[in-house]
């Protein structure tokens, strides 16, 4: 019998220019856990904790204390994968529920 599968978090670029890396990390239950910016690619395994090492990893323990998986979206577009695809969705639930009780973002 396997062990249940680990909720994801998915690392992205949300924007990209030659020096100017905008990284997000957004759980699957659509809760935005950190971001970074980092002057190349190169650097955001590390940086947003792709590597075990690798630093923002307190945080996403901070939501998932049981464990979780990190997974590095490599092309953000719609209907690429499925999994981030229904994270994006959450988020943005998660943003008309706060709308409605009168959060601001």
């Amino acid at each position: 019998m396997s062990a249940p599968a680990k909720p994801k978090i998915f690392v992205f670029c949300n924007s990209c220019s030659p020096g100017w890396h905008s990284m997000v990390a957004i759980a699957e239950d659509g809760e935005v856990l950190a971001g970074h910016v980092c002057s190349d690619h190169g650097y955001a395994n590390h940086d947003m904790g792709l590597t075990p090492d690798g630093w923002k990893r307190d945080k996403y323990a901070a939501h998932y204390p049981d464990g979780f998986e990190v997974v590095g979206v490599q092309d953000p577009t719609l209907g690429v994968n499925a999994d981030f695809d229904a994270a994006l969705d959450a988020h943005a639930a998660r943003l008309q529920s706060d709308a409605k009780a009168g959060v601001k973002p």
